[in-house]
């Protein structure tokens, strides 16, 4: 295979979904390429970070690598080169279409598993994920951990909490570089079940928030649905590589929901339905359940859609379904009933005929189509 300056399209598409950029890294050249651009402003702090660490990556096949904003994931590809997803705690990840966000070593190993074997069209190799903690404030220098100080504890994690209700960015950033700081494996987990005392506190942040919102006007059905989908995703993860940042993780999704919440109170009720509808696009989106969560009158709703996009709100809501059913036919190894409900369709056959409504053919014919043209661009 001739040496890859970009990858194909079926890991671009695992980039968007995980909402991470993509770099690819030589370690014969000792240079960076950023191959995918999520974010807007990518930051070239990340790739210098990933070039100081070169040989420690190319050291291990999968190695997941935490700093004070982020973490990156990197996949060795082969012996002198590397892809890597690099994601950012304050990016919003709040479309429901997104990979989970809490920090567990199975999410990653399988993340990096697909990069492997989707590159080398060969099974990925069952090596476990090489965790680094180092800190981007503090010259890779690893942080001491303080013992708790009740009083500090608890302004530390009222300070997190005025972050997310007020949305300040360098609050949050502030005040969980200090929460990072304390030795809460020490002081706060179950000495005989450490996974569950991790897990219980994840939860109780879970909780803190989740009543900090409700608090400041976020709808409470919303909100518990969120506490829900997170509590289910906690307990579902069977050991996280790293409770400070699963914490950072959930305080930034609580932030950017929050943050999201409070622009949309100001749009025009056409962008809010819009926004709804690629939030809540792996449920049974119903007008009533947009006009009960966005508080409008279910009358006004699709006139005032069609007006500003053209399209019905059922028409729109068959589009975005068909083009993120699209991008997990591609990215994924999800069978057509897999798809099907994970997107809310009533039955597999009905999901079928709905893509090939929209998109003029199957599912399957779509994947085997697409995918055998992608293969064939790697470079």
């Amino acid at each position: 295979m001739s040496t890859p300056s970009v990858v194909t399209k079926n890991i671009e598409n695992l980039a968007k979904l995980s909402n991470a950029d993509m770099f690819f890294l030589d370690g014969s050249k000792h240079n960076s390429k950023i191959l995918y651009k999520n974010n807007h402003n990518v930051d070239r702090y990340i790739q210098t970070l990933l070039l100081s660490k070169l040989d420690l990556l190319l050291s291990h096949s999968y190695t997941s690598l935490y700093y004070d904003l982020g973490h990156v994931l990197a996949c060795k590809i082969n012996s002198t080169q590397l892809i890597c997803l690099s994601f950012l705690h304050q990016v919003s990840i709040t479309n429901s279409n997104q990979i989970p966000i809490s920090s567990s070593i199975q999410h990653l190993k399988t993340l990096a598993q697909i990069i492997f074997s989707t590159y080398n069209s060969v099974e990925a190799p069952e090596a476990e994920v090489y965790i680094i903690n180092i800190s981007s404030l503090k010259h890779f220098k690893p942080t001491h951990l303080l013992q708790i100080d009740s009083g500090l504890f608890y302004d530390t994690e009222t300070e997190i909490i005025k972050a997310i209700v007020f949305s300040n960015k360098l609050q949050l950033i502030n005040a969980l570089s200090t929460l990072s700081s304390f030795n809460i494996v020490g002081e706060h987990l179950m000495t005989n079940n450490v996974i569950r005392g991790e897990k219980n506190t994840l939860i109780s942040y879970v909780s803190i928030f989740n009543r900090a919102i409700i608090q400041w006007g976020y709808p409470a059905k919303l909100a518990f649905k969120l506490q829900y989908d997170l509590v289910q995703e906690i307990e579902l993860t069977l050991k996280f590589s790293n409770l400070s940042q699963a914490i950072t993780k959930i305080a930034w999704h609580y932030f950017n929901i929050f943050k999201q919440h409070r622009v949309n109170s100001f749009l025009p009720l056409p962008q809010r339905v819009k926004n709804y509808i690629k939030q809540h696009i792996q449920e049974n989106i119903t007008l009533d359940d947009i006009a009960t969560d966005l508080n409008a009158s279910k009358k006004t709703l699709n006139p005032a859609f069609k007006t500003a996009y053209g399209v019905t709100i059922i028409q729109f809501v068959r589009h975005v379904k068909i083009e993120y059913a699209k991008e997990l036919l591609l990215s994924s190894n999800f069978s057509i009933l897999e798809i099907s409900e994970l997107l809310s369709f009533s039955t597999a056959t009905y999901f079928v005929k709905t893509f090939k409504k929209v998109a003029g053919v199957t599912p399957n014919q779509f994947r085997k189509s697409h995918s055998s043209k992608l293969l064939k661009k790697i470079i």
